[in-house]
């Protein structure tokens, strides 16, 4: 018998990262200003996706509309940190001029061109 020492996912070279990637995780600031009051501007927060956050919304719903509303429902938090909609708010947000929740969406996820210009530096 060797006495190799097995490592838990957290001691490997990829979980420290994880890590350390997790503690730099920065939240998004998305102002609505369609939506606010006379006392405030709208603002809402929210974390970058996740893979698994994208895995869990793939798939479950009947359209791709359906998918993003829900994702606003999941992901978009108030100030404290507490969840800004509810499924309560669904069809609420499915009346939402398009345009205002594809301009969230956008800001939540990132700009497509903005991904394909960081790739096209990397590879320079």
């Amino acid at each position: 018998m060797t006495d190799q020492k097995i490592e838990g996912p957290d001691d490997t070279v990829f979980g420290k990262v994880h890590r350390h990637r997790q503690t730099q995780r920065t939240v998004r600031a998305i102002k609505v200003p369609e939506w606010d009051t006379d006392e405030k501007p709208w603002v809402m927060y929210a974390y970058p996706l996740t893979v698994n956050d994208v895995l869990a919304l793939e798939g479950q719903y009947s359209t791709n509309t359906e998918q993003n509303i829900m994702q606003l429902i999941r992901q978009c938090m108030d100030g404290t940190g507490a969840p800004m909609f509810t499924l309560l708010d669904k069809a609420a947000l499915q009346n939402e001029p398009s345009d205002i929740i594809g301009r969230i969406l956008v800001a939540l996820n990132g700009e497509t061109s903005t991904f394909t210009e960081a790739l096209k530096k990397n590879k320079e």
